[in-house]
């Protein structure tokens, strides 16, 4: 099972959502080994999205069930592609995009929720 590893930066941070930053950074280090592997150039992450007016206790639960999720399919995705590659085969270059969108997406969403 693969498992992100967040950046020292990451830990380094002392808020209430230490664990949030430190799943996003996670996120942010998968979404550029997929980025890579679909030869696509890397972009922003936007900050903003509908879930902007979520507050207190109903944000925290949106976001950890939402980073879980995130967490979980960015994950399965970079195994599926990790396993061709240990059976010789390579992941089509489509489907690393279609990863890359993915995760870049929840990261806007999870990104939009911390910046309140």
């Amino acid at each position: 099972m693969i498992h992100f590893v967040p950046d020292s930066s990451a830990q380094e941070v002392q808020a209430p959502y230490a664990e949030a930053v430190a799943r996003l950074a996670g996120l942010r280090q998968a979404l550029r080994l997929v980025e890579g592997m679909a030869g696509i150039e890397p972009s922003p992450a936007a900050n903003e999205n509908a879930f902007a007016t979520l507050e207190g206790e109903a944000r925290k639960a949106w976001f950890d069930t939402r980073s879980a999720r995130a967490v979980a399919g960015s994950a399965a995705g970079l195994e599926a592609i990790a396993e061709l590659n240990s059976e010789g085969a390579q992941a089509h270059p489509a489907a690393a995009e279609m990863l890359a969108r993915d995760i870049r997406l929840r990261l806007e969403e999870l990104g939009a929720v911390l910046s309140l």
